[in-house]
């Protein structure tokens, strides 16, 4: 299993991940080499090293009055959801976590993103299970609200890629949670979903999950998405083939939904066609 990741896990969208969240820049002394952008990477060492201490009771902070109410907790109340409890130290007691105060303010404030409440679940995504408004619309907010540069969202992908990677500690054998522990097709799908969520700063949800549908949709084994249909049409087709997951699957769905009555359809297309 460890020598299948190796030789199928998709290498390129991981280095283009790296390179999309400024911790690797391309080289301006030898074509096609890279280099390590070290204020970004420190940034993101010390984002691992903190990210999880306030899981434990006795570090938990408590919302003093005159930053109250915050994320839902009120004034002298000890904020039980870690990471709202780091983005809680972050806008208010930085000094207290010295390796994250000692960073540029352009580093903070990637760190403090990776904390927001984006509301953003990768999984509704790449299984196309919930309409755009459900998605991305909290993501959205944050993103007018806090300024989010698009390598930003690519700082946070990485974080949520280590995070995930580190919950089954294995400090000898690097990151067997991805390599014997995780369906690689589901990380691949994830890897394959990053650089389309990072436009987000400049489309609306509708346009991006829309764009993700298209971009998703198994060309090679079905064609392109038959034109005969309306616009809604078009998009139950999309995600349910989408949600199929696998080819074989996908070739059923696809069939079934020519061989309904047209109201069956056209009921299909006002529900999976919602935007909110």
């Amino acid at each position: 299993r460890r020598l299948g990741f190796q030789r199928t896990a998709d290498w390129r969208r991981l280095h283009a991940l790296m390179l999309d969240a400024g911790l690797l820049v391309e080289s301006s002394d030898i074509a096609g080499a890279v280099d390590v952008d070290v204020e970004r990477t420190v940034a993101m060492l010390a984002l691992t090293a903190v990210h999880d201490i306030f899981k434990l009771e006795a570090l938990r902070p408590i919302v003093l009055p005159q930053h109250a109410p915050y994320c839902g907790y009120g004034a002298n109340e000890a904020i039980g959801d870690h990471d709202v409890a780091l983005g809680y130290i972050l806008d208010h007691d930085k000094e207290a976590l010295p390796s994250i105060a000692a960073l540029p303010e352009p580093q903070l404030r990637s760190v403090r993103f990776t904390q927001s409440k984006i509301g953003f679940n990768h999984g509704w995504l790449v299984q196309a299970e919930a309409p755009p408004g459900a998605l991305f619309s909290q993501f959205k907010r944050v993103l007018a609200t806090d300024s989010v540069a698009p390598a930003d969202i690519a700082f946070y992908f990485v974080h949520w890629l280590t995070d995930l990677a580190g919950a089954v500690p294995s400090p000898l054998l690097g990151a067997e949670k991805f390599v014997t522990k995780f369906p690689h097709a589901v990380l691949d799908a994830f890897l394959r979903s990053f650089s389309i969520v990072q436009r987000l700063p400049a489309l609306s949800e509708t346009e991006l999950n829309n764009g993700f549908l298209r971009e998703w949709w198994p060309q090679q084994a079905l064609g392109p998405v038959p034109a005969e249909l309306s616009s809604d049409e078009s998009i139950a087709l999309m995600r349910l083939v989408t949600q199929a997951q696998t080819e074989p699957y996908q070739r059923c769905v696809h069939a079934a939904f020519f061989a309904i009555s047209d109201e069956t359809r056209r009921i299909l297309a006002l529900e999976l066609a919602r935007t909110g």
